[in-house]
């Protein structure tokens, strides 16, 4: 395809847009769109969630509108705003924009970036039926023998407990899910799931890929400027394939040999074969257990490597902390043994070190977007159906009428004067992992 016809093509994309977004006018306040591109060059590559706060202070406003072809976008900026839409209001805030990239990574296989549907409820059904609340109990143990682990590589080489971070948090999920053992941060699973992941997180930011705005540029050859995403797909795709299904395959084979560990797999295996083998849905559940299993990993691998890498950076920055904290475990430990889940309930101040590590470094500092289903009104504002909605929980834990000071570590916001948690003080884990149904 010429320059030229790229470019015919592109004016008359944008002016069927303008059509369709000069309906409405009454929208929350927001940088001042540009003509046929709208706010595209406003959003930011990078760092996405700290533009957003900005803009809070400078519109003076908790929901911020963004003018993109074909996405009308908010942006959520305090809590209250957040839960009356994507909680009070679930019924029609719950879906999801179709991701070209995510298409692109093939990283459609995760139903957390499913429409609403039959595929998306078989999911989430199989997903809930094994990471539900009470079954973390389950995990504590291998939990704990990696823990002990961690523990003598970082006495050994403290120089890289960064490295050795990673290596817990891999080892946990993999022998979890897969009842694999990793003995190092060059096993193939981990440099395959790792590079998964990292295309996953940048497909997320907001922003980053001119294709979501213009889908027609997956199709235009890659030496064509602002093609980029394509081959950032090429790049990440045999990775996302790589981790969804090799292990999954190699643990069907060695339980058909008879040499498979103990694993999340094996239980979800077997339960497909019980309840739907030899039927015509087995090869969907099989298909759905597979995906769970890959977004266990994917959910938990970066969350967890990047808050504990957060708290290891607070106690480096605030030894004052460190010290209190570590004189409270003194008292409840001792000398003589290492510690328990079972322990955490008589640390009230550990627990507050834990809540501020979440709040002033959430490990999710925007949630996956959420859509709209039908036109609603909020606040006097129109916000019409098909608008992408956002949820920045950085500016929420930054909050100075919630958390005052808020860009200091101060694990005492959340305790009362005889040091017990109070419950009046918003807890970190009601925001740091999304909102509403999804």
């Amino acid at each position: 395809m010429s320059a030229v016809a790229i470019l015919f093509v592109f004016i008359i994309f944008c002016a069927l847009y303008l059509r369709g977004t000069r309906r409405h006018i009454n929208h929350p306040p927001g940088p001042k769109p540009l003509p046929f591109i709208g706010n595209i060059l406003d959003m930011p590559s990078s760092h996405p969630w700290e533009t957003y706060r900005e803009w809070r202070k400078t519109y003076s406003s908790d929901i911020i509108y963004l003018d993109l072809p074909l996405q009308p976008t908010i942006v959520l900026n305090s809590f209250e705003a957040a839960t009356d839409l994507l909680e009070r209001r679930s019924g029609i805030y719950s879906d999801r924009i179709k991701s070209v990239v995510v298409e692109m990574l093939t990283w459609d296989f995760s139903f957390g970036f499913m429409p609403y549907g039959a595929k998306w409820r078989t999911h989430r059904r199989m997903f809930h039926q094994w990471f539900y609340q009470s079954s973390v109990k389950t995990y504590c143990q291998p939990q704990l023998e990696h823990a002990r682990v961690f523990l003598g590589l970082v006495l050994k080489s403290p120089g890289d407990t960064r490295k050795h971070i990673r290596f817990l948090v891999t080892a946990t999920i993999f022998a979890i899910t897969y009842g694999r053992k990793i003995l190092d941060m060059d096993d193939e699973y981990v440099i395959a799931a790792s590079k998964s992941i990292e295309g996953i997180n940048q497909a997320a930011i907001p922003g980053r890929f001119w294709v979501e705005y213009m889908p027609f540029l997956r199709r235009i050859p890659s030496w064509v400027p602002g093609t980029y995403s394509r081959r950032f797909a090429e790049e990440h795709i045999p990775y996302v394939k790589g981790s969804v299904d090799k292990p999954y395959l190699e643990t069907k084979e060695a339980m058909d040999q008879g040499t498979a560990s103990p694993s999340l797999a094996v239980t979800l295996i077997n339960y497909v074969k019980s309840r739907y083998g030899d039927t015509k849905d087995e090869a969907q559940y099989d298909e759905t257990a597979r995906n769970v299993l890959a977004i266990a990993y994917a959910a938990a691998a970066d969350t967890t490597t990047a808050a504990l890498e957060s708290f290891l950076l607070a106690m480096a920055l605030h030894p004052d902390v460190q010290r209190k904290a570590q004189a409270e475990l003194d008292a409840v430990v001792g000398p003589s043994r290492l510690p328990e889940f079972e322990d955490l309930e008589g640390m009230p101040y550990i627990q507050a070190v834990l809540m501020e590590v979440l709040r002033w470094m959430p490990v999710t500092p925007i949630a996956i977007p959420h859509v709209t289903i039908a036109d609603d009104e909020y606040q006097g504002y129109h916000i019409r159906k098909g608008t992408t909605v956002i949820a920045c929980t950085w500016t929420m834990t930054r909050d100075p009428e919630v958390y005052p000071n808020p860009d200091r570590f101060l694990p005492e916001r959340f305790l009362r004067g005889d040091g017990t948690i109070n419950p009046d003080v918003r807890d970190p884990t009601t925001l740091a992992f999304g909102f509403g149904r999804r």
